[in-house]
């Protein structure tokens, strides 16, 4: 069985290695499809990007459709950029108006593009959902070289908290259900395995977003774990 794996960095396998205070992002062995697609008794092809937003993977789309011709599915993981922010920008202008990478009517507008762009050439398309973030350990990686008065701007713009980097993170989440109710297409809910039992954070890296080797086993097991449900596949 032959799979397409198209998404960020969480798709392509990118993980963050700390080694005390340093750190560097480096591939996993295999990434979340290539392992899928071993248990299938296949493979897949990796088009996932890091920092790639659904305008950029529609374009990677493009370039690769004939190759998701060929394949039975298409694992699709979009979001986790698009909802994101030039926080350097609101630091030294927090009282301007800023907007997320890709606006939301925009990232559904896309994404249900993308994903009748796969269903033509009679592929598969699964949505997936996005893994939780621990807001509180992004902000303070993105902002660990900044000044103080940088890292006051940002959280006197988010309104007092980093839990609105989060509710803005669950607004795309919800978007996905949305698209694939509206596109007609399966659904895979990865978010909910990352959250059972209140230990959401054991299977993140240190940046808070980046799912760890364990994070990106649970959703190896949620994708195949839904593909039985529904009978897709034995």
């Amino acid at each position: 069985m032959k799979l397409v794996a198209l998404g960020d960095s969480i798709m392509k396998g990118v993980l963050l290695r700390s080694q005390g205070e340093r750190c560097h992002y480096s591939l996993a062995d295999k990434s979340i499809g290539e392992c899928c697609a071993e248990r299938l008794g296949g493979e897949c092809l990796n088009l996932g990007k890091m920092g790639c937003t659904i305008e950029a993977g529609e374009r990677i789309l493009d370039r690769y459709l004939d190759k998701c011709s060929e394949a039975r599915y298409v694992l699709l993981e979009y979001g986790g950029n698009d909802c994101d922010y030039n926080w350097q920008e609101i630091a030294q202008a927090p009282d301007q108006e800023h907007f997320p990478r890709t606006r939301l009517e925009v990232f559904e507008e896309v994404y249900e593009r993308v994903i009748n762009k796969i269903k033509s050439v009679g592929a598969i398309p699964l949505v997936l959902s996005l893994p939780p973030m621990d807001a509180e350990q992004y902000f303070a990686f993105f902002s660990q070289k900044w000044e103080e008065g940088f890292r006051a701007n940002v959280i006197r713009w988010l309104g007092g908290s980093t839990n609105t980097i989060m509710s803005g993170h669950e607004l795309y989440n919800l978007a996905t259900w949305r698209v694939a109710q509206r596109t007609g297409v399966q659904w895979v809910d990865v978010t909910s395995g990352l959250l059972k039992g209140n230990h959401f954070r054991d299977f993140l890296c240190d940046d808070g977003i980046h799912p760890n080797e364990a994070g990106h086993q649970l959703i190896e097991e949620a994708i195949i774990a839904y593909l039985r449900r529904q009978k897709m596949i034995a």
